[in-house]
């Protein structure tokens, strides 16, 4: 039998979100050539402890609130921050904004998920339910899938999966693309020039696995069995 073919229509996705980022890249570089890199950092350091408490607060209602894009706030976070302590607030808000949403779908149901989320987004939700069966598909989910994690995390709280497990997942595994996020916008702030580079190197890492995904599904599944 010929070698299975990536399914390209897997691919739509990730072509939106790149042209989304671009997009979003591109109003940064405006925004901050408009403002001065220096005036933005001199703000930050005169709002103290203050600037990365609301920039987490604002990445964690992201996230309970689905519907809200994060693509600007992930970039932004290496050009307010630096690469590290940016990496380390966009996590932290995505771990306490994530784990509040597990909990209202475990806790209080679809009625409530649906005034969080919208008609649209409780779909989206459904659509990852029977996906996520245990660490291993929680893990890629939080790895390559990231830009639904918010969809995902609510569609956790709806499964069997324990808290502890969507926790550790969530920080560990979640920390990579956090990284990368914050790795870009130090960039935009930065050498311009080694953007582009960098830009099809994270889009060729989560290209990957999209398209390949349904051998990668089944290579879980028969890991699960054979574990069974």
């Amino acid at each position: 039998m010929p070698p299975a073919r990536p399914n390209w229509r897997t691919l739509r996705p990730l072509i939106f979100a790149g042209v989304g980022l671009l997009i979003v890249t591109g109003a940064l570089i405006f925004g901050i050539q408009a403002v001065g890199l220096e005036n933005i950092r001199r703000f930050i350091e005169r709002a103290g402890p203050f600037a990365p408490l609301i920039f987490i607060l604002i990445k964690m209602l992201t996230y309970v609130f689905a519907p809200l894009t994060s693509g600007p706030i992930q970039l932004s976070a290496g050009v307010f921050f630096g690469l590290l302590p940016g990496a380390i607030y966009t996590l932290i808000g995505e771990v306490v904004g994530g784990s509040i949403a597990f909990w209202l779908s475990r806790r209080y149901g679809r009625g409530v998920v649906r005034r969080f989320v919208g008609e649209d987004g409780l779909t989206r939700v459904d659509q990852f339910v029977d996906q996520i069966v245990d660490w291993r598909t929680l893990t890629y989910a939080r790895l390559f899938l990231f830009a639904a994690y918010d969809f995902i995390s609510y569609a956790v709280g709806f499964s069997h999966l324990p808290f502890r497990v969507y926790l550790i997942v969530s920080a560990a595994a979640g920390f990579i693309p956090t990284l990368i996020a914050s790795m870009l916008g130090t960039t935009i702030s930065g050498d311009a020039g080694a953007l582009l580079p960098l830009f099809v190197v994270v889009l060729g890492l989560c290209a990957l696995p999209l398209a390949f995904q349904k051998p990668i599904r089944r290579l879980l599944k028969m890991d699960k069995t054979r574990a069974a």
